[in-house]
């Protein structure tokens, strides 16, 4: 006999010299018994046979493979999957992407179920190598954008649900790959209907399709009212400017002495090309100045989703005493956020703590 040992397993697999070996179940094998990584939970993986009416008469049996609340952080490799599976389950992880080819190889799967995961970053071509399927379900995870490529491949996919994501818009062109989409729900908080989603409405009346609990969350007049209902002339990209996230922080007044460093972060949702973030001191614009120790770095955020633009003081003076302006602008219009900063002169006099204990506890209490 030929005995093969197993990396950090309690046992060997022994075979006869003559015998064949499937490479395949080889593969599962080491998949099954490795260590280390989502690999070694293929095992709580359940396959379920369940039984479903074909399209006439006869019944078929389909193949279903449940890998649920698994704490899964990354996909399962598609030759550990039986090339059989008709329905794949595994909502319920911690999946934060999906990599080009992630299903290659599973031409029967029919439904592919990915809700409540932590997928921030899809892939052109994730779901390449998916002929069959006819079911996908993206909701509930923290996708900010998606596009055209995304979604290449997918020709035969009938229901699409994208609700519970944090996009604010749909870019032109986003489901040109699903030709044989009939159903399709993309309920976000942020959702903004605007002039951006003027396509989309056109899309989805001349290809008939079925939109089901997807309301706009933005602008305030339109609402809590479902999109398809929406008169085409109210989507209008007109002023004011209302955004689904605009936060900066600090956003409370603050005291600081002189010298200190004063971080600042200002985030938005990002809803126009033409879009920038810039910082204001009582009024006046603020630039990158190494020698005051000012620095200012933007970038995207959470998959395109939002802008961000962070500004460090890492020196400041009495002369940034005053109001510090977070200004998003656009095309279309601006909005701000403001908060006020005092900064104490190092020579500032102030009491020492006086210091009250009683039942209730320790107090301390100082005055400049």
């Amino acid at each position: 006999k030929m005995c093969i040992p197993f990396p950090n397993a309690a046992f060997c697999l022994c075979s006869s010299v003559k015998m064949r070996v499937d490479l395949l179940q080889l593969f599962v094998i080491l998949l099954l018994c490795g260590s280390g990584g989502d690999s070694a939970q293929l095992s709580d993986c359940k396959p379920n046979v369940e039984r479903s009416k074909s399209s006439g008469k006869s019944l078929t049996t389909d193949r279903k493979l449940v890998c649920s609340n698994m704490e899964l952080h990354q996909v399962l490799p598609p030759d550990s999957i039986p090339n059989r599976t008709l329905t794949l389950i595994l909502n319920n992880n911690k999946i934060q992407e999906l990599r080009n080819g992630s299903f290659f190889g599973l031409s029967t799967l029919e439904k592919l179920d990915l809700r409540n995961n932590m997928i921030s970053r899809i892939e052109p071509g994730a779901f390449l190598g998916l002929p069959s399927l006819k079911r996908l379900d993206l909701s509930n995870n923290s996708i900010g954008c998606l596009n055209v490529d995304i979604f290449k491949g997918l020709t035969n996919l009938i229901r699409l649900n994208l609700s519970g994501n944090i996009f604010s818009s749909l870019a032109q062109g986003t489901f040109d790959s699903l030709t044989s989409l009939k159903s399709l729900d993309f309920q976000t908080p942020y959702l903004l209907c605007d002039c951006n989603l003027l396509w989309l409405l056109r899309w989805i009346k001349d290809r008939n399709i079925a939109v089901k609990n997807t309301k706009c969350s933005y602008p305030q007049s339109l609402q809590g009212q479902f999109i398809t209902s929406i008169r085409p002339e109210l989507l209008t990209c007109d002023a004011p400017l209302e955004l689904p996230s605009f936060q900066l922080t600090p956003s409370q007044r603050q005291v600081v002495f002189q010298g200190d460093s004063l971080p600042f972060q200002c985030q938005a949702s990002f809803v126009a090309e033409d879009m920038q973030v810039l910082w204001y001191q009582n009024g006046r614009m603020v630039k990158p100045d190494a020698a005051q120790g000012i620095f200012i770095e933007k970038r995207m955020v959470q998959n395109c989703s939002l802008i961000a633009s962070a500004l460090t003081i890492s020196n400041i003076q009495p002369g940034f005493t005053g109001n510090w302006e977070c200004r998003v602008w656009t095309s279309r219009g601006n909005t701000t956020r403001t908060v006020h900063i005092v900064v104490l002169e190092s020579s500032a006099k102030y009491c020492a703590p006086e210091r009250v204990s009683n039942n209730k506890g320790e107090f301390r209490s100082g005055h400049f």
